[in-house]
């Protein structure tokens, strides 16, 4: 779900803006002109390449030259130990991409890259950011032959919430990311309609409905599905009026998976005191008894019964005493 969603997202120009507008520290946001933003193709970069990465390639101009924009995703329990190195690598393809399709002249010098990685762990991000981190430690003959590059990392489960940008749709982003519940997901949602209030933004707010309503199907008690909803002020007004009903649905979850936990455990006494025979017999009489005070006198009676068949038909009883309370 997160590769799918995340790649529709930065397919978008204004996320890649916002991305860089309000989540990578020291860039000089006045000097680039974000009307040249443009999603690499082919043209620019084999297929090859893209479908090996699986990962978002942009440029735009900074004070009149390109800036290529590598967007790699991680969407792992922990961070990658050499991310440096796949970084470096991938640097040197496109690059080497670059020049092979023309779109670096003979003469001219390489376009700068920043690389950024969006992770979305649990575990804080620990892993080197500087490839020369990665290289055993050497004298200062060698220091400088050695390969030097940084990226920068969005670790979006642990960035403070002071540092995150109000009026930024990759904040709407980690907000979802950390949401853990209807009320949570009401609240973003909430600040989505304000954020994409734009007709241009139409598309993007279909990928973030279409994701809004997954993480909260995933929140949904069995049988709480949400009902198709075309706009995110129907899905606010969904999840508003589906929380106060979820929590009464997630005790009865979990009242009847106890239920059907004791029943197993009648059957597997009645099958090693009186056999399989009795045991299927418990097994359609205990079906019957909905409460906890009627399973445990019905363990009683398999303490108390001198045979199978007086077993059963204890049960028996006992099931259709408590049907008619």
């Amino acid at each position: 779900m997160h590769d799918e969603t995340y790649k529709k997202l930065f397919a978008f120009p204004r996320m890649v803006e916002d991305l860089l507008r309000g989540f990578v520290a020291g860039l000089r946001v006045d000097d680039i002109d974000f009307s040249t933003l443009q999603k690499l193709s082919a043209e620019y970069v084999s297929d090859e390449l893209l479908r090996r990465h699986g990962d978002a390639v942009w440029r735009v101009r900074l004070r009149g030259h390109w800036l290529y924009l590598v967007v790699l995703l991680e969407f792992q329990s922990r961070d990658e130990p050499r991310m440096a190195l796949r970084i470096l690598t991938y640097t040197g393809l496109l690059y080497e991409e670059l020049v092979r399709n023309g779109a670096v002249a003979s003469g001219q010098p390489l376009p700068p890259v920043l690389p950024v990685v969006l992770y979305n762990g649990a575990q804080p991000w620990r892993a080197a950011r500087e490839m020369g981190e990665l290289i055993a430690a050497v004298g200062p003959e060698l220091a400088r032959y050695q390969p030097a590059q940084r990226y920068h990392v969005v670790d979006e489960r642990h960035l403070a919430e002071n540092a995150l940008p109000s009026d930024n749709l990759v904040t709407s982003l980690v907000d979802l990311e950390r949401s853990g519940s209807a009320p949570d997901l009401a609240r973003v949602v909430e600040a989505l309609q304000a954020k994409l209030r734009d007709p241009h933004d139409l598309e993007l707010r279909r990928v973030f409905l279409d994701w809004v309503r997954q993480l909260a199907a995933r929140l949904a008690p069995t049988g709480g599905e949400l009902p198709a909803v075309r706009t995110l002020e129907e899905l606010k007004m969904t999840l508003v009026e589906r929380v106060a009903e979820w929590p009464k649905q997630w005790l009865q979850e979990g009242i009847e998976q106890g239920l059907a936990h004791e029943r197993a455990l009648l059957r597997r006494q009645a099958a090693l005191r009186f056999g399989a025979e009795a045991a299927a017999g418990v097994s359609q009489a205990v079906e019957r008894i909905a409460d906890p005070e009627g399973l445990a006198a019905a363990g009683e009676w398999i303490v108390r019964a001198d045979s199978g068949d007086e077993l059963v038909a204890r049960l028996t009883q006992l099931a259709e005493e408590r049907a008619t309370r």
